[in-house]
């Protein structure tokens, strides 16, 4: 356990540092490589192509699909950019080339908490001045007018992009995730508790009420805080090892949060 917590301690400085910005050295199919020894599996940024001294345009999105540490090299994933909709306006229909700008993490400068309580959620801010930290009370608002009381991942994928947040911070009892707010992959780990044992769902927000909608995913009030965050982070992490083992050594070999994890035991 305690390699765990000395690991995400080297990773702190990545998370804080500034965007990275690498020319793509290859591509091939959907994915290509950039020389970035400071990028960590998950991370998601965008592809820029210049078309000249003076005019650029975002062509697509990328992610950190693995980091050679031999070579520090990045293996990019690469989707349809998302990060601006206007569907009046006509959209190129370039794929990433050899020499486009490649820009990761670019707005890990701002984040959002989701925590229990208001204590937790203060720790937590308090604790990393350098990020503006978006209040959860927006998103609560975004979740009511979409209707979901209890937040899917695609809603933070959905906030999150539009209002240009980056890191995504998850308190459980015990443990403090990070994660890319965009694609929800989670960056580092870090034991972190909370003195209040007050929990509200299905996050810390002044808005009294999220509104649900009739019908559909998400709709249903959440009732139960921890379970349902640890799942959505099992789900979308089921390769991580360092997470397997930690779900393993907390709740035993039998939890249910294990059947989510395409890892091998050794």
């Amino acid at each position: 356990m305690m390699r765990i917590w000395f690991f995400s301690l080297i990773c702190i400085a990545a998370l804080e540092a500034s965007p990275i910005s690498s020319p793509l050295l290859d591509f091939q199919g959907e994915r290509g490589t950039i020389d970035a020894p400071q990028a960590k599996e998950g991370m998601s940024g965008f592809v820029v192509r210049h078309f000249d001294a003076t005019h650029s345009s975002i062509i697509a999105n990328a992610r950190v699909e693995e980091v050679n540490p031999s070579t520090h090299r990045a293996t990019l994933s690469f989707s349809q950019y998302d990060g601006v909709k206007q569907n009046t306006l006509p959209s190129g229909k370039w794929t990433p080339k050899i020499s486009d700008e490649v820009v990761i993490a670019y707005d890990y400068t701002r984040g959002l908490v989701i925590a229990p309580n208001d204590d937790a959620y203060t720790k937590i801010a308090k604790s990393l001045p350098s990020i503006e930290w978006i209040h959860p009370d927006l998103y609560a608002t975004y979740l009511s007018y979409e209707g979901h009381p209890t937040p899917l991942v695609k809603d933070f994928h959905n906030f999150c992009t539009s209002n240009s947040i980056g890191i995504l911070k998850v308190q459980s009892s015990d443990t403090l995730f990070t994660l890319d707010c965009k694609n929800f992959a989670l960056l580092e780990i870090a034991p972190s508790t909370t003195e209040n044992n007050v929990t509200m769902t299905p996050f810390f927000t002044r808005v009294a009420t999220i509104r649900g909608a009739w019908w559909g995913e998400g709709s249903s009030k959440l009732k139960s805080y921890e379970p349902y965050y640890l799942e959505q982070i099992a789900l979308n992490n089921p390769k991580n090892k360092e997470l397997y083992e930690l779900f393993k050594a907390k709740f035993g070999e039998k939890s249910a949060l294990l059947r989510h994890f395409e890892v091998k035991e050794h």
